[in-house]
């Protein structure tokens, strides 16, 4: 840790902070004293002249320029203003002055950029903003020595996941394949495309981005500590000078052979193996272990079904924000004059899905708008259902006392000539080697005719080429059904990093409605 900054320099930091807040405060008493000696100043000076007339009238604005020249703040928000500006600059220098810069990618530091935003006085650790999709804290912690070295030990201790996970957003921008956690490793080439626009220039939005992000990967592998990451750039910028309209054009660096052609696109090769080599493990790293297997030599690609449990049981909870997602295009509200809507989670866990369809009369006085007349034409009684294989996790959904039943089994053990057939299905099964496609092809029996299924998925789904994806995919197409994505990352609070998705689909295959 002292090697990324000692703690002695962490205590001048701080200490010439606070001494500079203790400097402004004085500052703000003399202006107090000049605002005073302005206003006698001009007292004095009315006296003289006691207004506008007709022989000064086109100097009044100077005049009133000159009255107004010194506006004295308010006091508490001028330190408020201080204290903010001064602990956002120290905070900058600390952050600047590490090591950990050269390791973040744009996403990282637009993180980091947004949570310095604010630093108030007293941070509300509950308000938050979102930054791409994702829940930031607004404001960094109040500027001590304590704060800044448990803050720099965590930035160390997450340097390793920020810098893979900096490589997984660099090359899912080239291909959404890479969004698939099963096909992230990388070949000898890849594909920019509309990287020149119709005058023959760069774009400089995303590619520009995306070379400098590739490039710093590269460099920082191949131990150029200092490199400055846009060689790829400048060549390109180089080779293009002076030159209009789209051409086919290329150049060569240390890292990369980039050729351009006319219809605006680019080809990138990579000139180290050695390089691809170190970025396919890191991604390996990144995504963890939920890996889809080989093809499927079977004939019908949903005949093999693997019943054995996932490793953990392929359990990872799904956090608040994606089951946001999950809800934001669901309806689960009943008319009062309907029968009580019935759903089911499979594989429930802890029974975060299950728990969010069930509704309270605030909740639905909430959403009529306080209307309690209005609230009451409809029904918050859902019966929901849980099944859940691990025997601890199932008798904490069954002491819960919410739910109508919970079945304490594998769900691809258990037959709907038990359960009964559902208005709903809405899950979160294991993702390793397409198991979250047996368990939907199961959970597709349990549905009435007209119900419908929200599935959270892995994003490797909608591009395997497996004949079992090919052919789910087939079938979702069939039924109208549709693939949404969540935004990356969104189940790592889980443990995982595995890109997902989530399938909506209505069993009669009539879709384009609110599910």
């Amino acid at each position: 840790m002292n090697a990324i900054m000692p703690r002695a320099t962490v205590e001048d930091i701080v200490g010439y902070a606070a001494k500079s807040l203790e400097m402004f405060d004085v500052a703000f008493d003399k202006i107090e004293d000049a605002d005073r000696a302005i206003k006698a100043a001009h007292e004095t000076a009315r006296r003289a002249y006691p207004g506008v007339n007709n022989y000064n009238y086109e100097k009044a604005d100077e005049i009133n320029a000159f009255h107004n020249a010194v506006k004295l703040p308010d006091r508490d928000r001028y330190m408020r203003t201080a204290t903010r500006l001064v602990h956002l600059n120290a905070w900058a220098w600390i952050i600047q002055r590490t090591d950990l810069e050269r390791l973040m990618d744009k996403e990282a530091k637009d993180k980091l950029r947004a949570q310095m935003a604010y630093i108030p006085e007293k941070i509300d650790y509950h308000t938050q903003q979102l930054i791409n999709g994702e829940e930031i804290a607004k404001g960094m912690p109040p500027l001590t020595v304590d704060n800044i070295m448990a803050t720099l030990e965590q930035f160390m201790l997450d340097a390793d996941t920020i810098f893979r996970r900096g490589i997984a957003n660099a090359f899912s921008k080239l291909d959404r394949r890479f969004l698939s956690h099963d096909g992230f490793k990388i070949g000898s080439r890849v594909i920019l495309t509309h990287a020149f626009n119709s005058w023959g220039s760069l774009d400089y939005g995303y590619v520009r981005d995306t070379l400098i992000d590739i490039e710093r990967v590269f460099a920082i592998l191949d131990g150029h500590a200092e490199a400055s990451f846009t060689s790829a750039l400048n060549a390109l910028e180089h080779e293009r000078r002076g030159r209009h309209g789209r051409r086919q054009s290329e150049v060569e660096t240390e890292y990369f052979k980039i050729r351009g052609f006319m219809n605006g696109n680019a080809h990138l090769w990579f000139q180290r193996k050695d390089l691809v080599e170190k970025v396919n493990k890191l991604l390996a790293e990144y995504y963890g272990e939920v890996i889809g297997d080989g093809q499927q030599a079977e004939e019908d690609p949903f005949d093999s079904v693997k019943h054995l449990p996932a490793k953990r049981y392929g359990f990872y909870p799904t956090p608040d924000k994606a089951i946001h997602h999950v809800f934001r295009d669901t309806s689960l509200l009943q008319r009062a004059d309907r029968p009580r809507l019935t759903i089911l989670e499979p594989s429930a866990g802890t029974g975060n899905l299950a728990r969010r369809c069930m509704h309270t009369v605030a909740e639905l006085d909430d959403w009529s708008g306080g209307r309690a007349e209005h609230a009451k034409n409809y029904r918050f009684d859902n019966a929901v259902d849980c099944v859940e294989i691990q025997p601890s996790l199932a008798a904490d959904l069954e002491a819960e006392g919410i739910y109508r039943r919970v079945f304490s089994q594998d769900f691809l053990q258990l037959q709907p000539t038990t359960t009964g057939l559902y208005d709903k299905v809405v899950m979160n099964p294991p993702f390793d080697r397409e198991r979250d496609i047996d368990h939907i092809m199961h959970a597709l029996k349990f549905l009435k005719d007209d119900g419908d299924l929200i599935a959270i998925m892995s994003a490797g789904t909608e591009f395997r080429e497996t004949k079992k994806s090919v052919a789910f995919r087939a079938l979702i197409e069939k039924m109208n059904g549709r693939f949404e994505d969540l935004p990356a990352g969104s189940f790592s609070e889980s443990g995982t990093n595995v890109n997902t998705i989530i399938l909506r689909v209505r069993k009669d295959g009539k879709g384009g409605r609110r599910w």
